[in-house]
């Protein structure tokens, strides 16, 4: 595309009520034929999501009104025709899809990605990108975003540009009437703008946390790698995710476990929002920057295929619970109790016994994304598995006087500009800071299914981890779905449980046991009146079939670790205070 100028995006929000953003993107002549396309994933969700199947009304004319071809290619791309004046594409995109990853508009807020939004117009790709926001869109509503604002109004309305496309679709839009935050660090001012949340939040004790963990990795790594940051918060009533930017992050999270004015302590709830905080954040140098190549391009229309996320997601998972920690917002037990979860997720189903990490990352596109009810017996989590490889050579490191946060200092400094090659090249890496060969651990943790030695390693660490049953009780070797007072559908089948060897498969209805109604809220209840080698009859429907099996209940299987600090040897609790120490700022 040989142009000086480059695409001009306006948008209107005048349709918000009916889930609308109205696009209309302008081009000057060409003799050639343009491309037209909409990526199909966005980077951070490794899932093709088809974006395009949301436009429409899709039109080109020039400024006279003269229609000017547009012929689709594929289900996400176009050619305009060549033309000799000016074109204007017009579209709708309808955005009903309240998440991170894509755009959410209501009579009360828009939120979008570029990749949901703006055409990449193929060729011009590198030259700058005009977008213009008119003031249309829901009552009171301001603008948040971190792109570069060239004429805007003080609600943030008006003339934004981007450096090119691939900086176009990095920054998230909201459009409401949000509270805001702000604080700087080292000269780098912050933003959060919370959406949609309770009355008598307490927003300045949220800041106030989120800076301290901002602080600390600003501290480990040695600086920041941008010139401002935003926090988008949108608050719901149950959801929960967050999506990482170049210079911001988009997070949704219940509104109701965020602390209120006068609440004082650590909830659960609260500490795995900074964590999930402290998650986005670190991908600010954890894959923003450092990179698989897989990843370092623009190909936004087929999956981009890398072994390499045990690395960017394990690595960030380990270190989301670590900062919280290290930031002196939650104290060593609460540190335990959290990487307990993780440890336990990682390793509460049959999957991790099938399924490589290495696999687990290859494979997220069509497995770890598109689960079912059988991935449980399936696959292995590269965020919960890769955080607990990360936690081994850790610890690991730590005993031999180094630790992870040097591996990942080092990687950085070699590889904030480039990409990380496929193969064994970050592994020789982590070799080179430990000073000495780890071919034997890296085999076992990323290309096998072999169990980790979390126990053993732990114990040198203060922290004793005991085996224990995920439930108490029997082991039936299924999962109800937790709504319903219509009998108690089956979610989940565990691999060789009692209920697969009895017959049972996921999506039964299981409506009596020993001829006994039975629905989901009733069913834990119900299995705490037995005991293992209680054979039970249970009667449920399949396809609108009554059928009837015989269930053996079995003991709990010891699936689970219990994490508790063990001050019993010296050195290791000292090790401890090493590992889990506060940062000084």
């Amino acid at each position: 595309m040989n142009q000086a100028l480059g695409p001009k995006y306006q948008l209107s929000f005048a349709k918000h009520r009916s889930r609308y953003i109205q696009v209309q993107l302008s081009l000057p002549a060409s003799e050639e034929p343009r491309v037209l396309s909409l990526p199909n994933w966005i980077f951070g969700s490794y899932l093709i999501r088809d974006f395009a199947r949301h436009l429409m009304d899709m039109c080109a004319q020039t400024a006279h009104g003269h229609p000017v071809a547009l012929r689709p290619i594929d289900q996400h791309s176009w050619t305009l025709a060549a033309c000799s004046e000016p074109v204007t594409v017009r579209y709708q995109v309808y955005c009903a899809d309240f998440s991170v990853r894509t755009a959410h508009v209501d009579a009360d807020h828009v939120f979008f990605n570029g990749t949901s939004v703006f055409l990449q117009v193929h060729g011009a790709e590198s030259l700058p990108h005009q977008v213009v926001m008119q003031a249309d869109g829901p009552l009171n509503s301001r603008v948040a975003t971190t792109m570069p604002a060239v004429d805007v109004d003080a609600r943030g309305f008006g003339c934004y540009q981007a450096a090119g496309y691939a900086a176009l679709i990095d920054y998230p839009v909201e459009i409401a009437d949000f509270i805001e935050r702000r604080f700087e660090i080292d000269g780098v001012p912050h933003r959060l703008a919370f959406t949609n949340a309770l009355p008598n939040t307490d927003f300045d004790r949220i800041a106030a946390d989120i800076e301290q963990i901002c602080r600390t990795e600003i501290a480990l790594f040695g600086g920041a790698p941008f010139s401002q940051y935003l926090f988008l918060i949108a608050l719901d009533e149950s959801g929960f995710g967050g999506l990482e930017h170049a210079d911001s992050t988009a997070l949704i999270f219940p509104a109701k476990h965020l602390p209120a004015l006068g609440q004082s302590g650590m909830t659960d709830e609260y500490q795995r929002f900074l964590s999930l905080c402290a998650h986005e954040y670190f991908h600010n140098w954890n894959v923003k920057r450092i990179k698989p190549a897989a990843f370092a391009g623009l190909v936004l229309d087929q999956p981009a295929h890398t072994r390499l996320l045990w690395l960017f997601e394990g690595f960030t998972s380990y270190f989301d619970d670590w900062l919280v920690r290290h930031a002196g917002l939650i104290d060593q037990s609460q540190y335990l109790k959290a990487l307990q979860q993780t440890i336990n997720r990682a390793v509460q189903g049959p999957g991790w016994h099938r399924q490589t990490l290495e696999e687990s990352s290859f494979y997220a596109w069509t497995r770890f994304y598109q689960q079912d009810e059988n991935a449980i017996n399936a696959i292995v989590s590269y965020y919960t598995r890769g955080a607990v490889v990360a936690l081994l050579l850790d610890l690991y490191l730590r005993s031999k006087g180094k630790s992870l946060l040097e591996v990942i200092q080092r990687i950085w400094s070699e590889h904030a500009d480039t990409p990380i090659q496929e193969g064994r090249a970050i592994e020789q890496l982590i070799e080179s800071v430990a000073e000495e060969p780890l071919g034997e651990f890296f085999d076992s943790a990323l290309r096998s299914t072999e169990p980790l030695a979390l126990v053993e390693q732990l114990a040198q660490f203060g922290v004793h981890a005991q085996p224990i049953a995920q439930i108490s009780g029997v082991d039936t070797g299924l999962l109800i779905q937790e709504q319903g007072d219509d009998g108690a559908t089956v979610r989940v089948v565990i691999e060789d449980g009692p209920a697969a060897v009895a017959g049972i498969a996921a999506g039964d209805k299981i409506i009596a046991v020993d001829g006994f109604a039975v629905n989901a809220r009733e069913w834990s209840a119900r299995m705490a009146r037995y005991r293992p080698g209680d054979q039970l009859e249970v009667h449920l429907f399949r396809q609108g079939r009554l059928r009837c099996y015989s269930l053996l209940l079995k003991e709990p299987r010891l699936n689970h670790l219990s994490l508790k600090a063990d001050d019993s040897d010296p050195q290791a609790v000292a090790r401890r205070n090493d590992w889990l120490a506060v940062c000084p700022l």
